[in-house]
């Protein structure tokens, strides 16, 4: 069975949970995406340095996965960043989306 880890393509998770967009996960991809091109490199860079596949980093870009702490991990290091201080902008994101009418 294929898995959403490392080197992974498959979400190795069960039910629909893989397919399941929430606000965190969007705003998590979103953030991603942000550092990403702004650090001008690809998508297979990205996967490459954080040793993931490059359809699942598309994939997490655009929120579609509910991804691990240790992909999430994976990603935000191999954009430079840490993982806590993404999930802290992720919240206020969220928290501005429930708090604006």
């Amino acid at each position: 069975m294929a898995t959403e880890g490392r080197r992974g393509v498959g979400t190795g998770l069960k039910g629909d949970q893989s397919a399941s967009r929430t606000p965190i996960s969007a705003d998590f991809g979103r953030q991603i995406r942000e550092s990403r091109v702004r650090q001008g490199i690809s998508q297979e860079e990205l996967a490459a340095r954080a040793q993931l596949d490059r359809t699942f980093v598309g994939r997490v870009e655009r929120g579609e996965f509910r991804i691990t702490l240790e992909n999430a991990d994976a990603l935000a290091q191999a954009c430079g960043e840490v993982l806590w201080e993404v999930l802290k902008l992720c919240a206020e994101e969220c928290v501005d989306e429930v708090v604006e009418p």
